[in-house]
């Protein structure tokens, strides 16, 4: 093969430019940990917990629990929401709830300082849906409830080590002596999953206006906690299962390549793709036997061109495949298409869709022309 002088400038990557100052280096993280639940509030849970599980509403917490589960089966994890939606939220058949009885019942048997406890717990204890604005690990949070537009600064440790700042979150603030923390029951969504939640909180929002003319956002949240928590399990569930896999341009993501054989001098072929627009040579590409094999890149400029996904047909809930290349800061940046393979007989494409591969095929059949034949191609 022919070797020319301009492949000894140094030519981008495709990678990113990146500082070469040394990085310091990271010390200890320093956890801090939660302050404890004062004796008055510890003993005031207690109180609620063994009033709610007594022969008092004989037959609710089973009722409750079909309720709360479905079919599904409840595990630690689910413990601490479903006794809080079951103590603040869940009706029973009078309409009243049970922290509602327990104040009518019990608030007499209380201290002051746990009367001013249960009041603020009636108060805030609401299943919200928050976006954190600001989080500081180990000091607290700044939350903003997207429904209401209020906002709460929290002192939640165990939060601020597990949230970033736009992190969504199905969680129950509580005002508890004075600070704000979180009941310890509830879900962190990343900010891609925002527009799913946040849609169906607010037609559901609407909806109870219209129905509730009177109501506020509070009366909505202890209405509606059981459906926000069923649609937060469901994206989780969705979460869970493999996505499809899109190029830039929307179609599926396959291995695909196109094999040629070489008829007549590699050199021209070389020269061809060398001063051709639409690819950048990218060095020697493998070792041994095949450690002169050249190894360009295609782009998205000059004649290339593949067609795109548009309109409906355009993938929902999938993850897109981009890449690009550039000489570097400042300079234009381009979507990679795929990569060519030139060795002394063969000529290979190399990409992700179909449609790539045909538009690829025909960008070299019009620059090569029958210097070229194809042999085969294979899609995975």
């Amino acid at each position: 093969m022919s070797s020319k002088k301009k492949r000894q400038v140094s030519k981008g990557t495709g990678q990113r430019y990146t500082s070469n100052k040394p990085k310091p280096q990271a010390g200890p993280v320093v956890r801090t940990t939660p302050l404890p639940p004062s004796p008055a509030e510890k003993t005031l849970r207690s109180r609620i917990s063994e009033f709610a599980l007594s022969n008092r509403f004989p037959g609710q917490m089973e009722k409750a629990y079909r309720q709360y589960m479905g079919s599904g089966i409840l595990d630690d994890r689910d413990l601490p929401g479903f006794q809080e939606w079951f103590y603040f939220d869940y009706r029973l058949p009078s309409g009243e709830r049970i922290i509602d009885v327990f104040v009518k019942e019990e608030a007499s048997h209380l201290s002051s300082r746990q009367r001013q406890i249960l009041q603020d717990w009636i108060a805030t204890n609401r299943l919200r849906l928050l976006e954190a604005q600001s989080v500081q690990p180990g000091v607290g949070e700044t939350m903003l409830d997207l429904l209401s537009g209020e906002i709460f600064n929290l002192n939640d440790i165990s939060f601020s080590y597990g949230a970033t700042r736009w992190s969504v979150a199905l969680v129950r603030p509580l005002l508890t002596e004075g600070r704000w923390n979180f009941t310890g029951s509830g879900a962190i969504l990343n900010p891609l999953e925002k527009p799913r939640i946040l849609n169906y909180a607010k037609n559901l929002w609407d909806a109870y206006q219209k129905n509730h003319p009177q109501a506020d956002i509070r009366d909505f949240y202890r209405d509606h906690s059981l459906d926000l928590y069923r649609e937060v399990e469901d994206m989780m569930a969705d979460r869970a299962k493999p996505k499809p896999v899109f190029t830039a341009e929307g179609h599926p993501a396959e291995a695909a390549e196109a094999h040629f054989g070489i008829l007549g001098d590699t050199g021209i072929i070389e020269s061809i793709l060398d001063e051709a627009f639409e690819f950048e040579y990218a060095g020697k590409y493998g070792k041994g036997q095949n450690a002169e094999t050249l190894h360009y890149l295609w782009l998205l400029r000059g004649k290339s061109f593949v067609p795109e996904v548009i309109g409906d047909d355009l993938p929902e809930n999938g993850l897109k495949l981009a890449g690009s290349w550039t000489l570097g800061p400042g300079e234009p940046e381009y979507r990679t298409l795929g990569d060519i393979f030139l060795s002394e007989d063969a000529l290979k494409l190399s990409c992700l869709s179909r449609a790539r591969l045909e538009a690829g095929k025909r960008l070299l059949k019009d620059l090569l022309g029958r210097r070229i034949v194809h042999q085969k191609d294979t899609i995975e």
